[in-house]
Order: structure tokens, then sequence, then C-alpha cells
């Protein structure tokens, strides 16, 4: 599936799908037609001779191509690939190597190929290789000229080059999504394969399910920490007592504990709309709505609490829309629950401490009229 997906991954269309175990290991199909197809010789034996010159691992492979070659669908495919995992040193596959680099011609494999077939033994390969030299040199030769050794690199490189194919998101862990591309592609395969079809995936659906895996684990990302992982130093604290947004809880005589939790959401909000706003992951128009939402909600508990509660302290009234808009609500962030109260309640007092929002239904923010 790896290499199903280098080649997705690269294709150069969204149009042009790969097959897996469809003519060979892998096909890339393009307007229906086979464009490439390639063969697997990976081991996991680091003595295993890949690709010997008289193996049935090469004289198989190239059966199968010419065959192809020889059917209508034949003159479309452009590239016949060997892909190994490790190096390989018989001389025919090193000749196919050379000329990939311009050592060694077409003919010169030609040639080779012949002067193997030529000493004669009574190996069941030898059937194979009578029948891949039963072809004339020319038939030969525009195969050959077609055909490419690929060696892989190191794991880590070949990712990149995916997740760069992809056009993965730099802040995205690339090895959580091609983990989860390789899983849904692994099963979208034995799916096809068991509903007798041959197993094919074009690069548009990979990149449609690049794009869920990638925006599920942005939200994840996106989703603010748990109060208890944001930790808050005595000392910043105490430094919190002379703010405005402190001033507007002692104008209502808001107990102890509001005050405590007052400070810590303010502290938690910051830090972590800090953190949000470095990543990118939320838009900076959001927290501007997002403020205008809250403002919009307190104005209205405001106008409420003040006509509900007429005739008792103004301490009370305060209180009762401090506990209104602090206490149990979590507005949105970009669409997005956000569960934690510290980012509702903590914007709150960060708007507080702006006079944007307040407690003491008789305070006027200077040059506004009453709400």
């Amino acid at each position: 599936m790896d290499r199903a997906l280098y080649h997705l991954a690269h294709a150069a269309g969204g149009d042009v799908a790969v097959a897996v175990e469809h003519v060979d290991d892998v096909a890339v199909v393009r307007d229906g037609k086979i464009i490439l197809l390639e063969q697997d010789k990976s081991t996991t034996r680091s003595e295993a001779r890949l690709l010997g010159d008289r193996t049935r691992a090469i004289w198989r492979t190239l059966q199968i191509w010419l065959r192809h070659a020889e059917t209508v669908d034949g003159a479309h495919c452009q590239r016949y690939l060997f892909f190994v995992n490790h190096w390989v040193s018989s001389p025919i596959a090193q000749l196919i190597k050379e000329r990939g680099c311009g050592k060694a011609s077409v003919a010169d494999i030609v040639g080779a190929l012949r002067k193997i077939g030529s000493k004669r033994t009574t190996a069941k390969v030898q059937i194979l290789i009578d029948d891949v030299l039963s072809r004339p040199d020319g038939s030969l030769a525009d195969l050959i000229s077609k055909v490419e050794l690929v060696e892989a690199t190191d794991l880590a490189i070949d990712r990149r080059s995916i997740a760069n194919g992809l056009g993965l998101n730099p802040r995205a862990d690339a090895a959580d999504i091609l983990d989860g591309l390789f899983g849904w592609l692994t099963n979208r395969v034995r799916l096809e394969w068991s509903e007798g079809r041959p197993g094919l995936i074009t690069r548009d659906e990979v990149l449609v399910q690049s794009h869920a895996l990638q925006a599920k684990q942005a939200k994840s990302r996106f989703l603010p920490r748990a109060s208890g992982e944001i930790e808050i130093d005595d000392e910043l604290r105490k430094g919190q007592l002379s703010r405005n947004f402190v001033e507007h809880l002692s104008r209502i005589d808001a107990e102890g504990e509001d005050i405590v939790q007052a400070v810590d959401h303010f502290l938690k909000f910051n830090i972590e709309k800090h953190r949000l706003v470095r990543a990118g992951d939320v838009p900076d128009a959001e927290w501007s709505h997002r403020s205008d939402r809250l403002r919009e909600r307190w104005a209205g508990l405001m106008r409420r609490r003040r006509r509900e509660l007429k005739g008792q302290r103004n301490c009370d009234i305060g209180q009762t829309i401090l506990a209104d808009v602090t206490y149990d609500h979590r507005e949105a962030l970009d669409g997005h629950s956000c569960e934690e109260l510290y980012m509702t309640s903590g914007h709150y007092h960060r708007l507080a401490e702006e006079d944007e929002v307040w407690w003491d239904p008789t305070f006027r923010k200077a040059g506004k009229d009453e709400i």
C-alpha cells in the first residue's frame, strides 16, 4: 500500500487512479488506460538476492509486461518499474540502473538477456526465459526502453515525499495522517476486492480523505487545553488583584471565591488565547466576533435582571448577573463547542478589564449611554 499511496501522492491530476493487484502489483490509470505498471520485489531478508539474472522474479515480470504490451491497452503504458527495498547487484539489474543514468543502452540489456537465455538449463525458469526471448529484438527493446529500477530510500524520506505530494499542512502530524491514509486505503481496497472490483482509487479520493483526517486532527489540536493543564504561579495571581476587572467585582462585593476564580479564568484565558493565536488554528476575526456575541448576551442579561430585580440592592443584582454570565455558559469558538469554562468566563473578565462589560448596574462607561 505504501507504493500505491506514493503514486497517488505524486499523480499529475485528481482523476489519476491506482489499482492494487490488478494486472500488476501496482497499476497507475489515467482516462481508463494503464500508464504505469510496477512490480514490488521487496523482501525482509537482507541476504536475499533480488532480481537475479535467472530468477523467476525478473523473467516472470518481463513475461507479464510483454503480454500486456502486446495488447491494445499496452500501447498506452509509458513506464514499467521494478521496485526493490535494498541494493541489487545482478548484472541485468545493474544494466537497467545504468541505462537510467546513460551508462548502458537498451541494446546492451537486450544482448545480456539473449546471452543469459543461451545458457540453457533444466530449471523451470527456463520455460519463462524461452517465452520472453521468443520475441524479436525490436519487441524486447520497446519494452526495455520503458523499464526502470527504483530502489527504496529511507522510510522517513519516502514519507516526507508522500506528505509533500499530498500537500499536508505543515502544522499537521504527518505520521498520524499517513498512518490513517494507509489504514483507509487498505480497507478500501479490501472492500473493492470483496465485491469483485479491481480496487481502483483516485488521487481525488485520497485528497478528500487526507483533508478529512487533517481537519479532525486540527480540531483536536484546536481545542483549548483542560483547565488543570494550565499552571498559574501564585505571584502572578497576586499581581492581578489591582486590575480593572477585579475592581468591577469589588463594586458588587463579590465573594472571595468569585474573585479567585475570576483571576484564574482571566489568566488561563489569556494564556490559551495566546497559544491558539500563535498556532493560527483560530481565525483572527473570530476573537472579535466572539467578543461581540458575549457582549450581546451580557447586555440582554443586564437589562433583564435590572428589570426583574428592580428595587433590590445593586450588589445583589450585580452578583446575579455575574453568575448568569460566568458560572455556566460556554460560548462556542469558531463554530466548535468549547467546554472549558475558563474560555468563556475568562473572556468575559477580559472584556470587563476593558470596561466592555461590567456587573454593577449603576456603572457607566465614560461616553456611553445606558444599556
